[in-house]
């Protein structure tokens, strides 16, 4: 049977909670080499993905990225990052900002395995097919 990555990220997580610097690094070691017996190495990256989002979490904390056609001001940076606060009940918020010039307008928000499309063309796509049925 295989090791889905969420179980590999998991397993990581309840194996180093509340340990030292030492064990952590002993634990790790393990993994990468359980990890190299399973001929799965190539999955470190999506493992380490996931094993991020159950630490932050636990910990309350998300990482968030907006993607807008144009950098946003402060109040609009707050208005997200409250909104993300209270959809997720998160303590911290670690809004990533990304421009993207083939937006029209609106934004993309993205978080956990979220995606929040606000765009100005998604927007007019949903609109059409709304006229069309």
């Amino acid at each position: 049977m295989k090791i889905s990555v969420q179980q590999y990220a998991k397993s990581l997580y309840d194996s180093v909670f509340e340990k030292s610097e030492k064990e952590v690094k002993i634990i790790l070691h393990n993994f990468v080499a359980l990890l190299g017996r399973n001929r799965e190495l190539n999955r470190a990256e999506e493992i380490t993905r996931v094993f991020n989002e159950l630490w932050n979490k636990e910990h309350g904390e998300i990482n968030a990225t907006l993607v807008s056609a144009r950098e946003l001001g402060p109040t609009a940076r707050e208005i997200v990052t409250s909104y993300l606060k209270e959809k997720t009940s998160a303590k911290k918020i670690s809004l990533k900002e990304e421009i993207d010039k083939k937006l029209l307008g609106g934004f993309v928000l993205k978080y956990d395995s979220k995606v929040l499309d606000g765009s100005l063309k998604t927007s007019l796509e949903n609109l059409k097919n709304n006229i069309s049925n």
